[in-house]
């Protein structure tokens, strides 16, 4: 449902429905979704969503019930995305390769699931013996109660045999419209620090990141915004599907991601944004080097990263192969988008992660609460127009996560003279060596300034007297003695922020999105010794 502005002049979106059906009435024929030679006009997909939520509706998920959509890009699943929103219940998206011992779990945590996904996904999830994590043999099986749907089915088919479910409902009986305000998208944190955590939206909360977005980069219904990164993720989900659908824009999906079939799908539908991860760039300007000369896309006008930090050097790959300024992103699954780098900004070196994007407010602070004089380091609080209400089940970790109304993020920053915000490190990651502070991010870019290294991971170790020790985990490209790595430490940095152990291993563990996922790396048994 759509609410008053605070002018009262206009009605404001408050559901992703609203969105939808405001841009299939303003331009019923133009292209919403295009993958390959799938396309969707904004009136086909309207419809589509329609037909999917009464469909749903009539094999009993209602708003209370919970759907977990095991969401790839594609057409299927944005329609199956956009159809859990019309019905308002509380979706929960997985990687496409949740396991069944996964679905489990979260069957056990959350009651009854209404589970859709691609056919051959649930063939996967369906086929051959129960496996022993579910009990096997003749036990009950977790997941019998639940319903599990193709996004693949044409909407209004009967059911196949072997679904589980009531019959269906008459088509003229219209499902509920969703509550803004409800609980709607539970999104688990990336686990890249600790145990992933459930964070509740609703769903005004992604329309206002949407528009978070279009604002800050003037996004229109001209626009075609490439998405490169998994719409599971909050920068996907956000920067890509709910602002071309707040902008009535094109979303193009580019399925899996190959450096050449990026290339290729932005001069092929003239992409004007493309939505990526730092790794995507990396790959995407080596690969155009093979190029020559280089060729810029011609329509392309942004690019935005995000996901994990964007390495200078790819940065400036991608600005003397393509001739491109990505822009970093930077914020998080709780409170959205919150600093970013804007056209206005400039290519000054001394930009940080951008500056706040309209709507967002930054406080830095000490350790009583207390703002610090610009240029000083202290703890970030947000308060964005797209922050998250609660951690499902965690109600001690969402007391801690807000003081009076701001998000406090964990991470340790301080403000530019320009008003750009410079992120220094994580708190709850800096390492106590003998009573000193050792922030592992400054460790990190001494190691990555060897020629060998191509990643690195800094933690600390605890040594058994409440103590703890410096520890780096350390991808090599070339073969390099930990002895080497050690010297070249000891000349930049003091002694007590020098690595007394150095694991080399082959790859670091990573998401969908690239991030590192630290708290595996902490985990991990330790290396080989020397690189290579």
């Amino acid at each position: 449902m759509a609410t008053e502005s605070a002018t009262g002049k206009a009605p404001l979106p408050a559901t992703l429905d609203d969105l939808l059906d405001s841009a299939s009435r303003a331009r019923p024929d133009a292209v919403a979704v295009r993958c390959g030679g799938q396309v969707l006009a904004y009136g086909e997909l309207h419809a589509r969503v329609r037909a999917t939520a009464r469909r749903w509706d009539s094999l009993g998920l209602t708003q209370h019930g919970t759907a977990a959509l095991l969401l790839e890009n594609t057409p299927e699943c944005v329609v199956a995305f956009l159809a859990a929103a019309r019905l308002g219940v509380r979706l929960i998206p997985l990687e496409p390769g949740t396991t069944r011992p996964q679905l489990a779990a979260l069957r056990a945590a959350t009651g009854r699931l209404f589970v859709a996904a691609h056919e051959a996904r649930l063939r996967a999830l369906g086929g051959g013996e129960k496996q022993d994590a579910l009990g096997g043999g003749e036990e009950e099986d977790p997941l019998d109660d639940c319903v599990l749907v193709s996004v693949d089915e044409p909407a209004g088919a009967a059911d196949e045999p072997g679904r589980r479910g009531p019959a269906h409902k008459p088509d003229d009986d219209e499902p509920r419209t969703a509550a803004p305000d409800a609980p709607f998208l539970y999104q688990y944190t990336s686990g890249s620090t600790g145990e992933p955590k459930a964070v509740v939206h609703t769903q005004r909360n992604l329309v206002n990141g949407g528009g978070i977005y279009t604002r800050a980069y003037g996004v229109t219904g001209d626009d075609r915004v490439l998405v490169a990164v998994p719409l599971l993720h909050s920068f996907g989900m956000v920067a890509g599907l709910v602002t071309a659908l707040r902008a009535g824009a094109q979303l193009v999906l580019l399925g899996r991601f190959t450096p050449a079939r990026l290339l290729s799908a932005l001069d092929e539908h003239a992409c004007t944004v493309l939505v990526a991860a730092p790794m995507a760039y990396d790959l995407t300007t080596r690969a155009a080097a093979a190029s020559r000369p280089p060729r810029p896309p011609g329509a392309l006008r942004l690019c935005l990263s995000s996901g994990a930090a964007l390495p200078p050097a790819v940065a400036q790959r991608a600005r003397e192969r393509l001739g491109l300024d990505v822009r970093q992103v930077y914020g998080c699954t709780e409170a959205g988008v919150i600093a970013a780098h804007r056209p206005e900004d400039g290519p000054g070196a001394d930009r940080g992660v951008g500056r706040p994007l309209p709507g967002v407010q930054v406080r830095v602070v000490d350790d009583h609460g207390r703002e610090v004089p610009r240029g000083g380091e202290g703890a970030l609080l947000v308060r964005t127009p797209a922050m998250f209400t609660h951690y499902l089940g965690h109600p001690e970790a969402t007391r801690r996560a807000f003081r009076d109304g701001w998000y406090a993020t964990g991470d340790v920053a301080r403000i530019g003279p320009e008003g750009h915000l410079h992120l220094v490190g994580r708190k709850d990651s800096f390492i106590n060596v003998g009573g000193k502070k050792v922030n592992p991010l400054e460790v990190e870019r001494v190691l990555l300034a060897h020629p060998s290294v191509a990643e690195a991971v800094v933690w600390g170790e605890e040594t058994g007297d409440t103590g703890e020790r410096v520890r780096a985990t350390v991808v090599a490209v070339t073969p390099l003695p930990a002895a080497e790595l050690t010297s070249h430490c000891r000349a930049r940095l003091l002694s007590h922020q020098v690595p007394t152990a150095v694991d080399f291993v082959s790859a670091l563990p990573k998401n969908s999105m690239g991030k590192v996922r630290r708290a595996a790396v902490r985990a991990a048994p330790d290396g080989d010794g020397d690189g290579g």
